[in-house]
């Protein structure tokens, strides 16, 4: 099924560069300069705020119709949907929280700073964790149960969440996401 790896191909390219974000998030964490009075807590809010823009309006909108489609087909299935649904909650508790505690430690509250640090080290380890189990489980449970005309429905949501294909001025297909590479 063209469609079906398609669509995987699309949601692991973006699950990297989530993955990506968060190893910048961390990078900076350890660099520790972001703790200091005066510090670059602003840069890491920034990027915080990157990662989740990039989740909330590039990844999610492409998994609408996928998540719509699996639900109610089995019970494991359904199972696997909520607890994903949970750990993204989480997740984007974690980093709300974690955006609240950087603003304070650019003030200079170092108790905000690790607390920060604690909440962004936390959503790292749930993220990887929730981005695995899309990996693996969410693409077993797709390849038990869709049909290749509801792949085709996937996909095409997909194409629409990225604002769907548009000529190049040297005559192929573009997509909107190539202008920020």
């Amino acid at each position: 099924m063209l469609a079906a790896e398609c669509a995987w191909a699309i949601l692991r390219a973006e699950h990297a560069r989530m993955r990506e974000l968060s190893t910048r998030v961390d990078g900076t964490l350890k660099s520790g300069g972001w703790a200091h009075p005066q510090s670059q807590a602003a840069s890491l809010v920034e990027l915080v705020e990157h990662f989740q823009a990039f989740e909330e309006t590039t990844h999610r909108p492409k998994g609408v119709v996928l998540l719509e489609t699996m639900r109610g087909r089995s019970a494991e299935a359904d199972e696997l949907l909520n607890e994903l649904e949970l750990e993204s909650r989480h997740c984007d508790d974690l980093l709300s929280q974690s955006k609240a505690a950087l603003k304070l430690a650019g003030s200079g509250d170092m108790g905000a700073a690790r607390t920060a640090e604690t909440l962004l080290q936390e959503h790292r380890r749930l993220m990887a964790a929730h981005l695995e189990r899309e990996d693996t489980l969410l693409h077993s449970q797709t390849a038990l149960l869709l049909t290749g005309e509801e792949w085709a429905a996937v996909v095409s949501s997909m194409s629409e969440a990225m604002g769907g294909p548009r000529k190049n001025p040297t005559g192929g297909v573009r997509f909107p996401e190539d202008d920020w590479r």
